[in-house]
């Protein structure tokens, strides 16, 4: 048995958490936005108390669909049974499964801006064992970094 390595599990975050905030509702008819902008964001990652890494991440507009379509990283299937992204808060929670059928369970609540959010995950690692994370992110441009 093998757990989720923090790296994996962060980068898994970003997308799920990427794709939940941005997708819905990209913008609204009158064509403001309504969750997060795109752009050069900033994104940092804690396991319990232990900094577990961050990075730097363009998010463009094309982006948002293709994160809408599949909201994970090769290596899992994410599949949400409850997405809510609205009115500043997002409620998550579903199962991470791995190329060998293991499921992980996992759940995730927060706050966001146009240009930040906060999300808190509690999951269980595909071999039971509890593990709780928090990541942050900001918007620090509106323009991708060149490269």
């Amino acid at each position: 048995m093998r757990l989720l390595a923090p790296a994996m599990i962060a980068g898994t975050l970003v997308l799920g958490v990427v794709a939940a905030v941005a997708a819905p509702q990209m913008a609204d008819a009158a064509g403001a936005h309504t969750t997060i902008l795109p752009g050069q964001w900033e994104y940092s990652y804690r396991i319990g108390p232990i900094p577990a890494g961050g990075e730097d991440r363009c998010l463009k507009p094309a982006d948002v669909e293709q994160f809408s379509k599949g909201i994970c990283t090769r290596k899992y299937t994410c599949d949400y049974e409850t997405r809510v992204v609205q009115d500043g808060k997002v409620a998550l929670k579903g199962t991470w499964t791995d190329k060998k059928g293991r499921v992980a369970p996992v759940t995730a609540n927060g706050t966001y801006t146009p240009e930040s959010f906060r999300l808190n995950v509690r999951m269980k690692t595909i071999n039971g064992l509890p593990l709780a994370g928090v990541m942050d992110a900001k918007r620090v441009s509106a323009e991708c970094k060149a490269g």
